[in-house]
């Protein structure tokens, strides 16, 4: 989960589950068709509090203010919000912030209490074909160079389905290579991998390319390897951020920035 504030929709897994929910109406399906085609992505991550916090409070809250909330869905929300929702989080890892956090619960709550304004009509249009970024499988391994010299690999470790686009999602292997010479023969799922978190407001286990130009490909900065992947790197969604390429390498670079390029 990627979070800028303690606003209810201040993260990417709140965003992306009312995007998604408005996107399955638009796109013709019904009010518990779009919900439980979103809590089947989530699966048994929604077992995970904080999770199921972000997902069911994103969603009861969506589904208000659109009309279509229904009780199934609104005693999930609320037995959430009754139990303090993700506050323990919060104060675990930013405490400075429980206040406002705790507010914004409070006030979804004294919502979801209230009559929730009638059905909004939906204009309904078929799906557009998804952009494939690449067809390159799981398991593929890209070098990408670095500001403060050498590169890094990224590991193709899954995808992640958007709007408009299915994205590669990839892990960082965490060292620095100063030539392909000097690149492992084969990369395992046991080999560590960074977690992101010098600029950003939470640690991120996987990368995403954010375009800058949709007509370009975005894996045009990365060069592809023929190094194979011994075993399945981990993959969690919600642990994805979306980078520019060269935010990317300056991201490696800041973790990196100690150890030298591996010789």
């Amino acid at each position: 989960m990627g979070a800028w504030g303690a606003g209810l929709f201040a993260n990417d897994t709140s965003c992306d589950v009312r995007d998604d929910y408005v996107r399955h109406l638009t796109h013709g399906l019904s009010a518990e068709e779009a919900c439980q085609k979103i809590l089947a992505q989530y699966g048994d991550l929604l077992t995970n509090t904080e999770i199921a916090c972000l997902v069911y409070l994103a969603l009861a809250d969506t589904a208000w203010r659109y009309g279509r909330l229904d009780q199934a869905l609104k005693d999930i929300a609320l037995s959430l919000l009754q139990a303090g929702g993700d506050i323990d989080v919060w104060e675990r890892d930013t405490p400075d912030d429980v206040a406002l956090r705790r507010k914004t619960l409070q006030a979804l709550e004294a919502r979801l209490h209230t009559p929730q304004p009638p059905e909004k009509p939906i204009r309904v249009s078929p799906p557009q074909p998804k952009k494939t970024r690449t067809t390159a499988p799981v398991g593929t391994v890209f070098s990408l160079d670095l500001p403060l010299g050498g590169s890094a690999l990224l590991v193709l470790v899954g995808f992640a389905e958007l709007e408009n686009s299915v994205d590669p999602v990839f892990s960082v292997l965490g060292q620095r290579f100063a030539s392909p010479s000097e690149m492992p023969a084969q990369v395992t799922e046991s080999d560590a991998t960074l977690v992101l978190s010098k600029t950003s407001y939470q640690p991120y286990q996987h990368v995403a390319i954010l375009p800058k130009d949709e007509r370009k490909n975005i894996l045009s900065g990365l060069g592809q390897t023929s190094i194979p992947v011994a075993g399945a790197v981990p993959y969690q969604r919600e642990r994805t951020v979306w980078l520019a390429l060269g935010r990317i390498a300056k991201e490696i670079d800041a973790h990196l920035a100690t150890e030298p390029a591996r010789a």
